[in-house]
């Protein structure tokens, strides 16, 4: 359970660089529905499984944070090289 938290933290990572917030709806929606047949081919329990699909949409939503971060951050540290402030000098 663990690779797959790491693995879903990683993939939202990688969408919160490229897609706006509204691709973790779907996203969530395709895990609900890989995590039951999953689960029981498994041996797990339904509620089982809805708590490690809860769990990585927890994480998928964590990694959208980080690489929406990420990505605002290394915008703004280009931004600075390539628009610098002008400098005041006293006349």
């Amino acid at each position: 359970m663990t690779a797959f938290l790491i693995f879903s933290f990683l993939v939202g990572a990688v969408l919160g660089q490229r897609f706006r917030v509204l691709v973790l709806l779907p996203l969530t929606f395709v895990m609900v529905l890989a995590a039951v047949p999953v689960g029981l081919l498994a041996d797990l329990t339904a509620l089982e499984s809805l708590k490690s699909v809860v769990f990585a949409a927890i994480s998928l939503q964590g990694g959208y944070l980080f690489g929406s971060g990420a990505r605002f951050g290394l915008a703004a540290a280009r931004a600075g090289r390539v628009f610098p402030r002008p400098v005041k000098t006293l006349r």
